[in-house]
């Protein structure tokens, strides 16, 4: 009965950030459950009085992870020439950015940065917790979203230019 009420308040914050990082409903459904049921099964390691959403997004990270690694090995043996070469798609974009262009500007960044600034940026939690979350230094949480963030809008100034001088050339 606790752990309805303490964690399974959290799960659409869950959701929203694992859809982020996996990048796949499916996938991130399942990273919410496996997240979850290891936390059902370890409660008694929560320590009450602490933030049980940051306890539960430390594990739904470990559970990430642990899955991606798994991903990416299993990709890399089918898909060994994917790993060697470096793929660059040029896109197209408006002079207005929508929500979906800037995400998969987000989508770009490497998964370090990405995680800093979803954690930040939309689950709404402080650098100090991002820092308890991820185990670093609250110092790398600040330098990764400054990082990403001037990643991202290095991205859209790209984006930008780019459809600048194509319309330019009509």
């Amino acid at each position: 009965m606790e752990f309805e009420q303490l964690a399974l308040v959290h799960i659409r914050a869950l959701l929203r950030a694992a859809v982020r990082l996996a990048r796949d409903v499916a996938i991130a459904e399942d990273l919410v459950q496996d997240a979850m049921l290891r936390a059902w099964r370890h409660f008694d390691r929560f320590q009450p009085g602490t933030n049980c959403k940051a306890w539960l997004f430390r594990i739904m990270l470990n559970c990430w992870t642990t899955r991606h690694q798994r991903m990416r090995q299993e990709a890399i043996q089918f898909f060994p020439e994917q790993y060697t070469e470096s793929a660059s798609a040029e896109r197209t974009a408006p002079t207005r950015f929508s929500a979906e262009e800037i995400q998969n500007s987000i989508d770009l960044l490497s998964e370090e940065y990405r995680t800093a600034l979803v954690l930040f940026a939309v689950e709404g939690f402080s650098c100090k917790e991002i820092a308890e979350i991820l185990g670093i230094p609250i110092g790398t949480v600040m330098s990764r979203l400054s990082r990403a963030r001037g990643l991202v809008k290095n991205d859209l100034a790209k984006r930008e230019t780019r459809y600048l001088k194509a319309k330019a050339r009509l």
